[in-house]
């Protein structure tokens, strides 16, 4: 009888060295699978996170091919615009835009422009963008031409005089009677 307890403790402590083997093995695999998918998603969220560091970017070599549509000729200050980046390029999807805010300062990335439009605000008067177009290498292989955000708040350092009285300041504002209206030549 002492045989027995001594093979079921035997028997037992095999099973639970067997059970606790095979759960480390599944651990290991479930991390090791794990480990897999976070590099994969780390390798989504990086794939437009690589490093553009704080050198001097230069695009002298690149061609210029790529259109810019979407400009008005001026924003307020406040305004949101968007540019649409437009190329014959084809199968190529990696974009960036890059900013500063005059032509004395470094292009630095927009951040979060990863794609063929740009979407900003107008802030600084004279703020220049570049759409650059790269290949699976990260290599440029087009841009845009530089394209300036003109700010005009239509403050001119003159006034406008359209009368004292309340029915020339109306006029003015854009109120107005059918009769009030003069006819006038056309211009050529």
């Amino acid at each position: 009888m002492k045989k027995f307890w001594q093979l079921g403790i035997i028997l037992g402590f095999i099973s639970f060295l067997f059970i606790a083997g095979c759960q480390s093995g599944d651990g290991e695999a479930d991390s090791q699978e794990e480990g897999t998918d976070n590099q994969e998603e780390v390798s989504e969220e990086e794939e437009h996170h690589h490093d553009h560091g704080d050198e001097e970017v230069s695009f002298d070599d690149v061609p210029e091919n790529i259109e810019i549509e979407g400009l008005s000729d001026h924003y307020h200050t406040g305004d949101v615009f968007k540019l649409e980046a437009v190329t014959e390029e084809e199968g190529l999807d990696h974009w960036h835009w890059y900013i500063r805010d005059s032509s004395d300062e470094e292009w630095t990335v927009a951040e979060d422009q990863y794609e063929d439009s740009y979407m900003g605000d107008a802030e600084v008067d004279g703020q220049e963008v570049l759409a650059v177009l790269y290949d699976d290498e990260h290599e440029p292989v087009a841009k845009s031409p530089v394209t300036e955000i003109t700010i005009d708040d239509h403050e001119h350092g003159h006034h406008h005089h359209h009368g004292d009285d309340e029915e020339s300041q109306q006029i003015a504002e854009g109120y107005f009677e059918d009769e009030q209206v003069e006819d006038r030549p056309l211009a050529q």
